[in-house]
């Protein structure tokens, strides 16, 4: 893994991972319908942005799992939200990165809903959540075909632009990744340094044992 590589996936982890810990947590805490429709916007305009820089199968799986490690240190543990979001990565980079789509709407759309269904046939029938094995397969159904339904449209919309966006921030910075000193590198440098370095301190306060 070369040095440019991994501090892209540090970044875009950790972009990822703070959403989830803060707009994330806010809105189950919230009990808002449906919170897993922004999320799920936001983690899939995330992957794409990096897709365009790191194109390699297997990146959206590696963000996801740092986004996942994120959110553990710095929000209540709820495996069902972590499961929600390596699965995510795991769909995009089915349809983005190994099986290659070349329509970019119509690939978000249908990583979106292989996203819910595996989601909810894994909580349901795997890890046996007890709300959503009472719920059993009207919720299941209302999750893939309702809240999946909505996601997909959120992020076949979003998914092209941050496509375009993210081309036209490659072609004014084609190497925001590198260890050089100039300001964009090291700007991305220090913020991803910034992210972690609070992430990491908010966790271990988080995590410590309270007297």
């Amino acid at each position: 893994m070369s040095r440019p590589y991994f501090l892209g996936i540090l970044f875009f982890g950790g972009i990822w991972g703070l959403g989830e810990a803060t707009l994330g947590d806010a809105l189950y805490r919230a009990g808002i319908p449906y919170a897993s429709v922004p999320l799920t916007a936001i983690g899939f305009v995330v992957l794409t942005l990096a897709r365009v820089y790191f194109p390699h199968p297997g990146t959206a799986t590696l963000i996801a799992s740092f986004a996942l490690l994120y959110k553990f240190l710095n929000a209540p543990f709820f495996a069902c939200h972590l499961l929600g979001i390596v699965l995510m990565g795991v769909c995009y980079d089915v349809f983005f990165n190994v099986l290659r789509m070349k329509t970019a709407w119509l690939a978000a759309a249908l990583a979106t809903y292989a996203n819910y269904a595996a989601f909810a046939l894994m909580i349901t029938y795997v890890a046996r959540y007890p709300h959503w094995v009472q719920g059993g397969a009207g919720k299941i159904l209302e999750h893939i075909g309702f809240g999946g339904s909505l996601a997909a449209l959120a992020c076949a919309l979003l998914v092209p632009l941050s496509l375009g966006l993210g081309r036209r921030l490659q072609s004014v910075v084609p190497t925001p990744f590198a260890w050089r000193i100039s300001l964009v590198p090291t700007a991305v440098a220090s913020l991803t340094a910034g992210l972690w370095v609070l992430g990491i301190a908010a966790g271990v306060l988080h995590h410590a044992p309270r007297t």
